[in-house]
Formats: C-alpha cells, sequence, structure tokens
C-alpha cells in the first residue's frame, strides 16, 4: 500500500489518508481481508502523527470500509461492493494530460483540482485557527487579517507559553481545526506540542526592502540597534544576514521588555531598526539625533495564496454570493 501526503494540500492530513485507502480499495488495488499496516507503522512511514493514523482507520471502518480487530490488526471488510472507479481514473488522467498540455504545472493543477474538490465535496473550511508566533503584535495582525478576509475564528498564543506549560498547550489545541506558525517556530511548536494531531500551514513573513537597503549603505563600523516589541522576538526576526548586509557592523538587539538591552540601544546606536509595530514607541524614546527605520512586516504573498486556498473562500466572493 503505497500512500502520499502533501503537506501544503488543502485537505488535511487524516483526510488524505482515507481518500487514499479509500481509492485504493475502490480500484481492486487492496483487497477484502487485506491487511492494513499498523498505525504505528503507517506514521512512521508517512512521518505524520499516529493518532492521525488511529482516527482515520476509525472513520473508514464507521464508513464501513474497514475492520479494525483489537489484537488483530486493521483488514479491509469483507463482502464490499462497490463501484470501481476506473472509468474515473481514466477520466482524471486525459483532464490532468490535457491540463499540462495546455501549458499548467503539476502544481497549478494540483492545486486547482484540491481547491475544486474542497468546494464540490461540501467539505467545510476551518472554522477555528489557532495562530503561533513569539510576538503578540505579530499574532494580533495575522488574526485581524484571517477575520477580516474570511469567516473564521481565531485564537493567538505565544510559543513562549506553549513551551512553559505543556498542559496548556494541548488545551489550546482542543476545538481547532487549524493552526498557522511562523516557519522559525515550526521546530519549537513540535517540541512544545509533540503529540499535535491538527494540521497545520507554515507561513513566511516579507520584510519591507527599503529597510533592508539602508543597510547596505552603512559604513562598516556603524552601531546599529534592532528592536521587537520583546526578546525572543527580537533575535528571531533580526538573526538574518538581510539585517547585517554581510557588513561588520556593531549590532544590539533589544526587545522592549529588555530595559539594559533597550537602554544599550538608546546609549550606543547611530541607527535603530524598529518593526512596524513599536515604531511609534521607538520614536518616543530615541534621541533627536537618532534614526529610527520603520521595518514593515506582514505575510509573503504565497503564504496568502496558501491560507486562501486552505480555507477555500474570500470576502469578496462572500459579498458577490
Amino acid at each position: 500500500m503505497n500512500l502520499f501526503i502533501q503537506h501544503q494540500s488543502p485537505l488535511g492530513l487524516r483526510e488524505q489518508v482515507k481518500r487514499q485507502i479509500r481509492v485504493q480499495i475502490e480500484t481492486g488495488e487492496l483487497q477484502a481481508g487485506d491487511p492494513l499496516p499498523s498505525a504505528k507503522d503507517l506514521s512512521a512511514m508517512l512521518n505524520i502523527n499516529r493518532n492521525t493514523i488511529t482516527q482515520a482507520y476509525k472513520e473508514l471502518s464507521a464508513d464501513g470500509l474497514l475492520d479494525v480487530i483489537v489484537g488483530s490488526g486493521t483488514f479491509v471488510r469483507e463482502g464490499l461492493t462497490l463501484q470501481k472507479c476506473n472509468d474515473l481514473r481514466r477520466v482524471f488522467q486525459q483532464a490532468f494530460q490535457q491540463a499540462l498540455n495546455l501549458g499548467y504545472s503539476e502544481s497549478e493543477i494540483a492545486d486547482f483540482f484540491l481547491n475544486q474538490l474542497t468546494i464540490h465535496s461540501g467539505k467545510t473550511p476551518p472554522q477555528n485557527i489557532l495562530v503561533v508566533d513569539c510576538n503578540h503584535e505579530v499574532i494580533d495582525h495575522i488574526c485581524r487579517w484571517l477575520e477580516g478576509e474570511f469567516q473564521v475564528r481565531t485564537q493567538g498564543v505565544l510559543i513562549q507559553e506553549l513551551e512553559q506549560n505543556a498542559a496548556g498547550a494541548r488545551d489550546m489545541l482542543i476545538g481547532k481545526d487549524l493552526i498557522i506558525c511562523g516557519f522559525n517556530h515550526v521546530q519549537e511548536f513540535h517540541h512544545a506540542v509533540p503529540e499535535n494531531d491538527r494540521e497545520m500551514l507554515a507561513v513566511l513573513f516579507t520584510v519591507d526592502v527599503k529597510a533592508l537597503n539602508v543597510i547596505l549603505n552603512l559604513p562598516k563600523g556603524t552601531v546599529v540597534g534592532y528592536v521587537c516589541a520583546n526578546q525572543r522576538s527580537t533575535e528571531t526576526f533580526y538573526n538574518s544576514s538581510y539585517f547585517s548586509g554581510d557588513k561588520e557592523l556593531r549590532r544590539i538587539l533589544a526587545g522592549l521588555d529588555n530595559p539594559e538591552g533597550l537602554s544599550r540601544v538608546l546609549d550606543q546606536c547611530e541607527l535603530i531598526f524598529a518593526t512596524i509595530f513599536i515604531f511609534d514607541r521607538v520614536c518616543e524614546l530615541a534621541r533627536k539625533n537618532q534614526k529610527v527605520i520603520r521595518v514593515g512586516i506582514d505575510l509573503d504573498q504565497s503564504s496568502m495564496a496558501l491560507i486562501r486556498l486552505k480555507l477555500g473562500r474570500r470576502k469578496l466572493s462572500r459579498k458577490s454570493g
């Protein structure tokens, strides 16, 4: 049995597993009585949570396709009467080839097909979304965008809070359909919540190119300060060659929650970079002869497109519908 997981698919991991097993049964690749891998073995093969496989098996059993026998294993149910999908497979393969001939890439075809599948299957897009980052301001920004663009409910949580409270982290996932997390914190999230069985989208942020170009023209040895809302987000966000320009700059990184570090920035730095969320506050604190550069942050276009694909609807379509 060969299964494949597409982590950027608008279908959840459990749904992908279920649909592929169902198709293999309907096409005869899996025959009545055939054993399936254990949830433990299949989760290891696909590198996904064991609970996801267990739940997929349970739902396929409830649909009458599998028998889950405690102590023996999971098997394709005997006596199934199914309409074979060979004709449907041929139709799909022909359509796929036609789309390729028209110049569409495989990823474009897959994205379109999965989006249409979501619409026509009546599958309810995610309703409750958990947003994870190391910065309250970034979390609030993403939540406002999600709620303004889509009919969803959001809740934000700092990665620091998840790391400090394992039990609370698990409770935070209850009732959530989707987790949106910055790429910088995905590994930290998995460490904090190792048993997560909710689907996750990892997203990237773009930075104001004007701010980055300022760095390219700084002379070597310039004392530069970098400030975010807190020390964790400062070190995460500015720990990039983009903000050093591969130059020999004297860098001081400080969050607004780090009075000592912030004092060093205000006392020693000729130039200060401050994210859009705390720019006004830093300007109030800076000396008159200090220059404060506003650093814009936003979700990049591909991340927003992926979220739109996953949620399956836009604010504009709701107004026109």
